[in-house]
């Protein structure tokens, strides 16, 4: 047993490619080919903000985009098609999920098959991972080479993992606590066989005690629920005691309701990802609303640097800043404390004062 995984597919695949194998698949299920091309406009419109400055993705996929893993697997299925063809030995067993591939071939002839699949594309490299101790992990599942050969396969866990979930005294609504007990009791039954499911049905249930979290009544259970009309559910933020009652009205109208967390203050106002950068070193530069600025230099961030100047004006320290100095001579003048100016990064003191200088001298 070998698994093969492509190293960063999404941002290594060839677009050109990705746009070609679409319109050939287009064309052979007559459909329309202005899908490609509205795929294409998509692909190569990728742009991204890094230290102030645009660039343009030229090859590769965005990462989180809905597009990415459907533009990715077609690329991996017409991908494997060749592999296979061309394959100096075609494998006992191969299942792919994405960029994950699971193989039984001889062990002798797989450094051969791992050669094979770089060849094709330059940009697709993969890495493979041999079954040691008759096991191999693969996605969330753990094959097990038994003596017989047979497979078996049971819930894996990475040695990391410390099997901490959400606390059963934390605030959050009960259904969402309830749902951490029935998605570990669903996915040990939809991955374990049945040698291994009770042992591993005994670990979550361990796992949901030490988590103070309830375990579910109908955790053997199989029982298929009766079908009902479909209904646009209603999502609420949990706020014990006032949307929980909400849900309960809403339940008696056969509306199911979700609950969320509240939002933090902090995703209400969320943060541009080029940040002015107050947290280094070097020049900066302070405006006042009559039209003259302040210039200085710090070796400590800039931020903490304005600081001290907002606190050398409250306190009136006119010795220790010229900043407040002016705004004691000029008491309505308005300094903007709050858009400092970063005209220079420099932590080096020499050209650091120097730069601080050059800049002095442009404005006067």
């Amino acid at each position: 047993m070998v698994s093969f995984d492509v190293q960063s597919l999404f941002t290594c695949l060839p677009i050109e490619d990705c746009i070609s194998i679409v319109t050939r698949k287009l064309e052979d299920n007559n459909m329309p080919t202005e899908y490609a091309v509205l795929l294409k406009h998509y692909l190569i419109s990728g742009y991204l903000l890094w230290k102030e400055e645009f660039y343009m993705q030229v090859d590769g996929v965005a990462m989180g985009s809905p597009v990415s893993p459907v533009v990715a697997d077609i690329f991996m299925e017409d991908f494997e098609e060749k592999a296979l063809l061309t394959a100096p030995l075609n494998p006992r067993f191969y299942k792919r999920y994405v960029d994950d591939t699971f193989i039984i071939l001889p062990s002798d002839k797989v450094t051969a098959f791992l050669n094979h699949l770089n060849a094709i594309k330059p940009k697709i490299q993969f890495t493979m991972e041999l079954e040691a101790n008759n096991t191999l992990a693969f996605l969330d599942v753990l094959v097990i080479r038994n003596p017989d050969n047979t497979i078996g396969h049971t819930v894996y866990r990475k040695n990391t993992h410390t099997d901490r979930y959400l606390n059963g005294e934390s605030h959050h609504h009960p259904s969402q606590l309830a749902t951490v007990g029935k998605s570990l009791f669903q996915r040990a039954r939809g991955i374990c066989d049945k040698k291994h499911l009770a042992a591993e049905l005994q670990h979550v249930e361990q796992v949901l005690q030490d988590n103070k979290l309830r375990v579910p009544r109908l955790r053997h259970s199989d029982r298929v629920k009766p079908a009902i009309v479909e209904r646009v559910p209603a999502v609420l933020p949990y706020v014990r005691g006032v949307t929980d009652k909400v849900g309960y009205i809403l339940k008696r109208a056969s509306i199911n309701t979700y609950f969320k967390p509240l939002k933090k203050i902090g995703q209400f106002l969320p943060s541009v990802k080029c940040h002015i950068p107050l947290q280094d070193a070097g020049v900066y530069k302070l405006d006042c609303e009559c039209g003259l600025s302040y210039i200085g230099q710090t070796k400590r961030s800039s931020k903490t640097r304005v600081k001290e100047h907002i606190a050398d004006v409250k306190h009136r320290r006119i010795g220790k800043s010229a900043v407040c100095e002016h705004v004691q001579d000029r008491p309505r003048h308005y300094i903007r404390f709050d858009r400092p100016q970063i005209l220079a990064k420099e932590h080096r003191f020499l050209p650091r004062m120097i730069r601080e200088a050059i800049e002095i001298k442009k404005t006067s």
